[in-house]
């Protein structure tokens, strides 16, 4: 994750400066560089206990001097959004309904079609208007995951995810993403449209057109027609916005016969036919944990490691393995990264679905969020809930469970699986009827 420059600081550890380090002998540089580490996480419950009255601070900034370790305390620069904006676009309804490609009969691309086409030069140039850059990528033979410095991106061939956290500028790209689907595979409508998100911690430090809701959604109802939003949960309290669209013909035009820089709605949703099929016939399920205020003996765990060198590969791996995240889904393809100087962020992959764990640990703006799109019965969900929970300690989270509607499905155990988590208190449990899918929202708090 990138970090801002820090002007003020306290408290401060001293160290050994670089030239007496670099003339040691390697095992007592090894042992100073773990003591100084060690000191950092030491002093990570004192930092902790001062959030509700410090104003803003970060740990370990990345203008360090090799003499001593600042921990930044003060400084409107130094805090971190953790709160993702999260996009979902759906351009088919499945990877066998989007147009055959000029490359399917090449077997390098056997397994790929649809977006999955587009060359990485171009995710590239867009990401750029989002503010972020690749990390790494994974792939198997239903998607490609991009590893993000602000987050993931999944692409299929028929629709893609975004999830970017920090003052990204996602919804800034989104017209050039119309424009890439269009150019590149054909994919000149788009069936389904979802964007949602957290309230932010620090909304003044955000950019056009992410600096308040009404401007998202102006945003997206200028570019899409009208759309519905949610404010959902307490306004008063932690509460979770939610945007959505969707036609069953296909709800944008052709962008090559638009006369304006942005596609728009074929036609308002409020004018769709009523006759039409259903607009989900295809299982889809969704599962968000957004957690903040992370125990002490959490944020320790994922700070980097001097030892363990640059490489921020490493450093995920022994996080994963240390914290237990590997085993949320043992058989699932992970790839993980340490930040520098602290912050994680994993991508998992497990046949057609995925899952990503991002987190934040700067005590004063602590956050991490768990999303999979893995299916799992009703019951099944609280125990992914409980093992996410058991590893991050959040003093509060709250939890979006998003599914389609198949059948005859029971909504009254849907909602009943938002259930009692020990040492938490239930604060909030909704549970909204929209078109073809059912949202669950909870919103938990840590017992005193």
């Amino acid at each position: 994750r990138k970090k801002n420059n820090i002007t003020r600081s306290t408290p401060r550890l001293i160290l050994p400066n670089s030239q007496q380090v670099s003339q040691a002998p390697l095992q007592l540089q090894q042992n100073i560089l773990q003591v100084q580490f060690q000191q950092q996480r030491d002093i990570l419950p004192q930092l902790q206990q001062q959030r509700n009255i410090l104003p803003t601070f970060s740990i370990m900034s990345e203008n360090l001097t090799p003499d001593e370790v600042d921990i930044e305390v003060f400084g409107q620069n130094s805090v971190f959004e953790g709160p993702e904006k999260l996009l979902e676009i759906w351009f088919e309804t499945s990877k066998d309904a989007i147009p055959n490609s000029l490359f399917q009969n090449d077997t390098e691309y056997s397994l790929k079609n649809g977006l999955r086409l587009v060359e990485r030069v171009v995710w590239d140039k867009f990401l750029e208007l989002v503010k972020c850059e690749v990390l790494n990528v994974i792939n198997n033979d239903y998607m490609d995951a991009y590893l993000l410095s602000e987050s993931s991106m999944f692409i299929y061939p028929h629709k893609l995810i975004l999830k970017t956290c920090g003052t990204t500028t996602l919804l800034v790209a989104l017209p050039r993403l119309l424009e890439i689907a269009s150019e590149y595979c054909h994919l000149h409508k788009v069936w389904r449209v979802f964007y949602s998100r957290k309230t932010f911690m620090f909304p003044e430090r955000q950019l056009h057109p992410h600096k308040n809701w009404n401007e998202e959604v102006k945003f997206l109802d200028q570019l899409f027609g009208k759309g519905a939003a949610y404010t959902v949960g307490k306004i008063n309290g932690d509460h979770w916005f939610l945007w959505l669209a969707s036609s069953p013909d296909g709800i944008l035009k052709d962008p090559s016969h638009n006369d304006a820089c942005c596609p728009t709605f074929s036609c308002p949703l409020d004018e769709l036919d009523e006759k039409k099929p259903s607009i989900l016939d295809l299982e889809d399920q969704t599962i968000e944990i957004l957690m903040t205020e992370l125990s002490s003996t959490t944020l320790s765990k994922f700070y980097h490691n001097p030892l363990e060198g640059e490489s921020g590969t490493e450093g995920g791996l022994r996080i994963g393995q240390e914290t237990g995240l590997c085993n949320l889904y043992p058989e699932a393809r992970l790839d993980s990264y340490l930040f520098k100087p602290c912050g994680y962020s994993a991508n998992g992959l497990l046949g057609d679905s995925y899952f990503n764990v991002h987190v934040t640990p700067e005590p004063i703006c602590s956050y991490a969020s768990f999303e999979s799109n893995i299916p799992v019965n009703s019951g099944s969900f609280m125990d992914v809930i409980r093992q996410v929970i058991a590893i991050f300690e959040p003093g509060k989270f709250s939890v979006t469970v998003f599914k389609s509607q198949e059948g005859s499905f029971d909504k009254k155990l849907l909602v009943e699986f938002i259930d009692v988590i020990d040492g938490y208190s239930r604060k909030d449990r909704i549970l909204y009827d929209l078109d073809g899918y059912d949202l669950i929202f909870g919103h938990f708090e840590k017992k005193k």
